[in-house]
C-alpha cells in the first residue's frame, strides 16, 4: 500500500499545472494558487500522514478478554472492507476525491469515484491520471451527470463516502440503505463566527475576510454568518468591506478571485440577497465593479448583510458564497 500511495502522490504532483488549469476552466476562474494551497498541499499532506501511520493503523492489536471466556484471548485484526464508493463535490473537486481515496487504498481496498458533473474537465483529467497508475479494477472514475450519480449511489458498495449538501446527502443515504451500505456523509450547514467583547477586531476582520473569500466562500467551513454585539456591527461591517477591497482591489476580471461555479448557483446567491433586502436587510458590497461585468463572470464581491431577521432565507440556508450576514448577539 505504501508503494500505491507514493505513486498516487507523484502522479498528482506531476500533473499539478494541468489540475490548476482544468479546475480554473470549470469554475470560470480560480486562482492557481488557491488550487495549490487548498487542494495540492492538502493531498500531499494526507499522503505523507498515511505513509507514516498506515502500518500502525493496520497492525493486529490485543483486546481485553472477559473472565468467562478465559483462557481464550482476543485480537483485533484490521482487514480491507472491499470496494469503497466515493461521491465527491465540485467546490474542491480534486482534494475531496483524492483524500478519501488515500485512506481507502491505505486500508487495502479498491475504490470507485464519482466526481461532480459541475467540474467535467477536472473529472476527465482525474480519470486519465488515475488510469495511468491504476487498473480500472483497482480504482475507477465514473464521469457523467445526475443519472450516473443516481446509479452510482445505488451500487452495493462495502462503504460509501459522500461529501455535499444535506438535501443530496439524504438521497444518497436512502439509495445506499437499499443495499445496507454503511455511509460516511460530510454535509453542509451554517457555520457561525462569534465576535465577543474580548476580540481584537483588526485580527478578527482579517481572518473572517480571508475565510469568507477563499474560493469565493464556496467552502463548507467558511464563516457563514457573524454573531456580535450590536454596538460593534457598523464598525465591523465597514472594516471588513475595506479589508476585502485591500485583498482584492477589483473583483471583476481579477485572476486571483474565484468565480461562482455555475449560473444556477450565482442566481441562488442573488435570490438570497433580494429576499433579505425585501425583508428589511441592509446590503453593503465591497468594491465598485460594474454589475453587468460581475454577472457575466459570475463574480460576487464580499457582501455584508445587516439588520437580519430569522425569516430571511439567507439565515435559513447554507450560503456557500461571499455573502456575510451579521446578527446582533449581546452575549454568549
Amino acid at each position: 500500500m505504501e508503494r500505491t500511495q507514493s505513486q498516487l502522490g507523484k502522479a498528482i504532483a506531476d500533473h499539478e499545472a494541468e489540475f490548476q488549469k482544468a479546475i480554473s476552466e470549470d469554475f470560470g476562474n480560480r486562482a492557481y494558487e488557491e488550487t495549490t494551497i487548498a487542494e495540492m498541499l492538502v493531498i500531499q499532506g494526507g499522503i505523507s500522514h498515511a505513509l507514516k501511520h498506515t502500518k500502525h493503523w493496520m497492525r493486529t492489536r490485543r483486546a481485553p478478554t472477559a473472565l468467562q471466556y478465559k483462557p481464550a484471548s482476543n485480537h483485533i485484526i484490521p482487514q480491507p472492507l472491499g470496494v469503497i464508493g466515493i461521491i465527491s463535490p465540485w467546490n474542491y473537486p480534486l482534494q475531496l476525491a483524492v483524500m478519501p481515496l488515500i485512506g481507502a487504498l491505505g486500508a487495502g481496498n479498491r475504490a470507485m469515484i464519482k466526481p461532480s458533473e459541475y467540474t467535467p474537465r477536472l473529472s476527465d483529467l482525474l480519470k486519465r491520471v488515475l488510469g495511468s497508475i491504476f487498473d480500472e479494477t483497482e480504482v475507477y472514475v465514473a464521469t457523467g451527470g445526475v443519472k450516473v450519480a443516481q446509479a452510482f449511489s445505488g451500487l452495493p458498495f462495502d462503504h460509501l463516502i459522500f461529501t455535499g449538501s444535506t438535501s443530496v446527502g439524504k438521497i444518497v443515504a436512502s439509495a445506499a440503505a437499499k443495499n445496507l451500505t454503511p455511509c460516511t456523509l460530510e454535509l453542509g450547514g451554517k457555520s457561525p463566527t462569534i465576535i465577543d467583547e474580548s476580540a481584537k477586531m483588526d485580527v478578527a476582520v482579517a481572518r473572517i475576510a480571508n475565510g469568507k473569500l477563499l474560493n469565493a466562500g464556496q467552502t463548507c467551513v467558511a464563516p457563514d454568518y457573524v454573531l456580535m454585539p450590536s454596538a460593534k456591527i457598523d464598525a465591523f461591517s465597514e472594516a471588513i468591506i475595506k479589508k476585502a477591497e485591500e485583498f482584492y482591489p477589483t473583483f471583476a476580471g481579477n485572476e486571483d478571485y474565484t468565480s461562482i461555479i455555475a449560473d444556477s448557483h450565482y442566481s441562488r446567491l442573488q435570490d438570497l440577497l433580494e429576499d433579505a433586502e425585501n425583508k428589511g436587510a441592509r446590503i453593503q458590497v465591497a468594491g465598485d465593479d460594474d454589475k453587468q461585468q460581475l454577472a457575466k463572470e459570475r463574480r460576487v464581491p464580499l457582501t455584508v448583510v445587516t439588520n437580519t431577521t430569522p425569516d430571511m432565507k439567507i439565515m435559513q440556508e447554507e450560503i456557500f458564497g461571499p455573502l456575510l450576514p451579521v446578527v446582533a448577539s449581546e452575549n454568549l
